[in-house]
């Protein structure tokens, strides 16, 4: 019978594959428990070496070295120990694979004297691997699928595929149940069915500088636990240390502080949950830690006290109803890193298992033939292969027991891409590259941050122009590449098409007359701008101009990652032309204005979390109404990509206008949320001259369409 518990990143497939899913179950199904451990926090905190205490192998090294600041994201793959101790399952994966194809095969319901006749002693015999395909396949439909090789050949697969250590390991457990007496089978069958499924715990150790922060963002999802990491020696208020200046490129500037970058992994993690649509309640999956608790003073009573009430003082920064209370787990957790055997290592194991199986996705069944495709890809890893083309998964899948087929291949790695397993988009030039560690965009994306690189003299110029104004020219790239290590440089093509597609950088159009709307040779890198803008009002509120209200998008929560900025900035300069002021780029840190025909310019500018739009008319007599057209079209082009950046199910931002008689804009002053104008005709304005603002002047230029139908509703 087909399972009942659809998971949902297969509900968010489209029908043909949700349909070659249950195609998949029918052939068998296992339910999975995977742990994706988030351990995030500022750098220096002690987070390496916290997840050096949580797994077996890195506390038996014994040595006195400096635990060295992690990179990007260091990612562990462990296996849950029957003593609840997390080993790399480096050398357990013959055990881990074949386990679960014993565990498969023993439950089939056709175990039977008959079959073991035709076993012979050694389970590496050809025989065996016979055996062991009339077990699998005797009860299966052998009805051809779509797009999938028919199960009559994973017999003769098997035999293909003797040398392999990973099914030998299932052959091997599995004769031992098939040989024994029809009366034990049944009982060894059900004691296996009694058995835990596996528990595998994947541990990814975020670098703490906030260089990196616009990145961590893409791996965050609602499948993850969180260990959120704080110094206990630091003050809330203390500012985080100037040598992370470049923390700028990623909008917290250098004198955030700790209290800052706590509020912004929260803030982070509930905007990247999918738990503002409000389809289902908010379950705990966030675990305060402190560390140093070596060098805090007192006893240990008050050491826990002064932990409790530090992330009390926290917590309440938040307002008072804010959701994302409603993530943080009770129980939190002080720990001594300098003590290995300290009890709450241990604790906290066992409280992040705890909170996992509380998950809705814990004990989803998947396809069990998917198997050995997920041993393909852990081979490909141990081979060091960080990124590959797909004809090489689609060539590995073809040599496996049993193919999937391109459709179904293709909904197994957008499976494994929501689970944070792999990188796989499908779709244009994306589909043709399987990223098979996620940190590679984070290497990817180091590489264009200008450090210091050793540059060819003829280059010195234009490089010195990319550090001031972020243009990236092909020479530039060319030196970017060259000292980039070879698992980026090698995949030149790749990386520019991934930054591309997560909105790193974007090609500018040309604005000559004639001629606009064809893409420039070189690109732009919106993150790394860090030009002051001129006085804020003359961009934002020119005089004596025609100009549209501002239009704001206001973030719910008060959170906005600058990164989502950035990427707009993006999007627009691959939409319109950037306008440009005595020969260069009006593009500054935190503005930008682009050009959208001979007299209309567009003007974004975000501060705190709000991000702002305006549209100017150059031409004093010029009447607005008649572009109404384009301003919607603006509109919902900028709507569009900000939820594109979220991927939430609900919006996670206000759309308002601010008061259209407000001569300079003020930074959130005066702004009305359009939703309010469909129940009111006007709003009293709390900070102009007292007068009210109607429907028809917040609504006509941004929301025309909008306004006409309220109107017509009214009538």
């Amino acid at each position: 019978m087909l399972s009942d518990k659809l998971p949902k990143d297969v509900q968010q497939l489209d029908d043909k594959a949700i349909t070659l899913f249950y195609k998949a179950l029918e052939h068998g199904k296992e339910k999975v428990n995977n742990i994706r451990l988030m351990v995030v926090g500022l750098f220096g905190v002690g987070k390496t070496s916290l997840v050096n205490n949580l797994i077996w192998e890195f506390r038996q090294k014994k040595n006195n070295t400096k635990t060295l600041s992690t990179e990007g994201i260091a990612i562990h793959r462990c296996k849950l120990m029957t003593d609840g101790d997390w080993c790399l399952d480096t050398e357990l994966k013959g055990v881990k694979f074949g386990g679960r194809i014993q565990k498969v095969v023993c439950n089939n319901n056709q175990i039977s004297r008959n079959t073991l006749s035709e076993t012979s002693a050694n389970y590496e015999t050809s025989s065996s691997h016979d055996l062991l395909a009339e077990r699998v396949t005797s009860t299966e439909d052998h009805e051809s699928q779509s797009q999938t090789e028919p199960l009559q050949t994973f017999k003769e697969r098997m035999t293909l595929h003797k040398e392999d250590e990973i099914l030998q390991h299932g052959i091997k457990f599995a004769k031992k149940m098939l040989e024994t007496t029809s009366e034990n089978s049944e009982k060894s069958k059900a004691s296996l069915d009694e058995t835990k499924n596996e528990i595998t715990v994947s541990v990814w150790d975020f670098a703490g500088q906030t260089l990196y922060y616009s990145t961590h963002q893409f791996f965050l999802n609602e499948r993850s636990i969180y260990v959120v990491v704080m110094d206990m020696t630091r003050s809330l208020k203390d500012i985080v240390s100037k040598s992370d200046g470049l923390g700028i490129w990623c909008g917290l500037v250098d004198s955030c502080t700790y209290l800052d970058i706590f509020k912004f992994w929260l803030n982070a993690i509930h905007m990247n949950s999918d738990c503002q649509s409000g389809e289902r309640a908010i379950k705990p999956t966030v675990i305060l830690v402190g560390t140093r608790k070596d060098k805090m003073k007192g006893s240990a009573e008050e050491k826990e006290n002064n932990m409790n009430l530090y992330f009390d003082n926290a917590l309440c920064s938040f307002d008072k109803y804010s959701p994302i209370f409603n993530h943080i787990n009770k129980k939190r957790f002080l720990v001594n890193n300098l003590s290995p055997k300290d009890s709450a290592f241990v604790e906290l194991r066992k409280e992040i298992i705890s909170l996992a199986a509380k998950q809705d996705y814990w004990d989803e069944e998947y396809p069990v033939r998917w198997i050995h495709m997920e041993q393909t890809l852990d081979k490909m890893r141990d081979e060091k292969r960080q990124i590959v083309k797909i004809k090489d998964v689609e060539k590995e899948d073809l040599e496996n027991i049993h193919p999937l087929g391109k459709e179904e291949l293709t909904s197994f790695l957008e499976l494994q891409h929501k689970q944070g397993n792999i990188i796989f988009f499908n779709s244009g030039k994306l589909k043709d590259i399987v990223v098979l560690a996620p940190q590679w965009i984070i290497e990817a994306f180091k590489c264009f941050i200008p450090h210091n690189q050793k540059i060819e003299a003829t280059v010195l110029k234009d490089w010195e122009e990319y550090k001031k104004y972020a243009i990236l020219k092909p020479n530039v790239l060319d030196e970017v590449m060259k000292n980039s290590p070879p698992y980026i440089h090698e995949y030149r093509s790749s990386v520019i098409n991934y930054m591309e597609y997560l909105n790193v950088i974007a090609k500018p159009l040309t604005s000559e007359e004639g001629i606009t709307g064809i893409p420039l040779d070189f690109h732009i890198v919106p993150c790394l701008l860090s030009r002051a803008p001129p006085p804020l009002h003359d961009f934002t509120s020119p005089p004596d101009k025609p100009q549209t209200p501002v239009l704001a998008f206001v973030f719910c929560g008060k959170f906005l990652p600058p990164s989502f900025f950035h990427r707009l900035v993006a999007v627009c300069i691959r939409a319109w032309p950037i306008s440009q002021e005595r020969g260069r780029y009006c593009l500054f840190n935190g503005l930008a204005i682009f050009t959208l025909n001979d007299i209309y310019t567009l003007r974004i500018w975000y501060m705190d979390y709000i991000i702002y739009a305006r549209i100017v008319c150059c031409s004093e007599n010029e009447k607005l109404d008649k572009f109404i057209w384009l301003f919607q079209e603006v509109r919902r082009k900028l709507k569009k990509s900000l939820k594109d950046f979220v991927h939430q199910s609900s919006s996670v931002f206000e759309e308002c206008i601010q008061c259209p008689d407000m001569k300079v804009s003020l930074h959130n002053e005066g702004l009305f949320i359009v939703k309010q104008f469909k129940y009111k005709n006007a709003i009293a304005c709390p900070v102009c001259n007292p007068h009210a603002v109607t429907r028809s002047n917040a609504m006509k230029h941004w929301f025309k369409e909008r306004l006409d139908r309220i109107e017509t509703d009214d009538e």
